[in-house]
């Protein structure tokens, strides 16, 4: 068994209860601002039990990654009948991500960049495999964000350090260090602890494909929705 899914596993239950109904208004809008079209492919990074799953159109195509493979198995068991041609889903890690540069029309990672070692280095690799002109939705807390500054910000701040969750992350050296166009912040959920960001890559740039991008196909873990006809 694997060291996530050790770490991760037992979490799949609770991550339910906390992640489910009270960060759901996020997600929704975070869906809006993606705004999923016909025919596109995205990246949905740290799709956890796969709330929100059944949310993109069932004519576009989308790859849920997350490290836990416990998680993944109860995502699979969302997914409605609408969209079992639509959604797959592969135990991946993001800072190694196993498909080829500008793979995708857009990236989402709800609630994901302040629970990675490394959230710049992932997020050059999310960069990589977005098109040029792609879009980058990112629904998490930032520090720095005025909207999400306030006593529950701080209480919330004391249990996610207990988790090994980077409650300090600042949006604006995580946008700086990545060169993004931001043209969307909004607070959300109540209380207002998050935000979603949406960016877009600039035109024409496609970074490059880097040696991990074989080892990672190699490691990463399919897991692929049944269809029921």
């Amino acid at each position: 068994m694997s060291l996530s899914n050790l770490l991760y596993g037992p979490l799949a239950p609770i991550y339910d209860v906390v992640c489910g109904a009270l960060l759901e208004p996020g997600r929704r809008r975070a869906m809006s601002l993606l705004n999923p079209r016909a025919g596109e492919r995205i990246l949905e990074v740290g799709s956890g039990t796969g709330f929100g799953i059944n949310d993109y159109p069932p004519d576009c195509r989308v790859v849920g990654i997350d490290l836990s493979l416990p998680m993944l198995e109860r995502a699979v068991t969302r997914v409605d009948a609408a969209h079992r041609r639509a959604i797959t889903f592969s135990q991946m890690d993001a800072g190694q991500l196993a498909f080829r540069s500008g793979s995708f029309d857009a990236v989402y990672v709800p609630y994901t960049i302040n629970c990675v070692l490394d959230p710049i280095a992932v997020g050059r690799e999310l960069q990589r495999v977005c098109k040029p002109e792609g879009r980058m939705v990112f629904l998490n807390h930032f520090e720095g964000i005025p909207e999400t500054t306030n006593v529950m910000n701080r209480a919330a701040g004391t249990l996610a350090k207990a988790v090994d969750v980077n409650w300090h992350l600042r949006l604006d050296t995580f946008l700086a260090a990545l060169d993004l166009r931001v043209q969307t912040v909004e607070s959300v959920n109540v209380p207002r602890l998050s935000s979603v960001v949406l960016c877009q890559m600039p035109a024409g740039r496609t970074l490059r494909t880097t040696v991990s991008e074989a080892a990672a196909t190699a490691s990463s873990r399919g897991l692929f929705v049944p269809d029921s006809t």
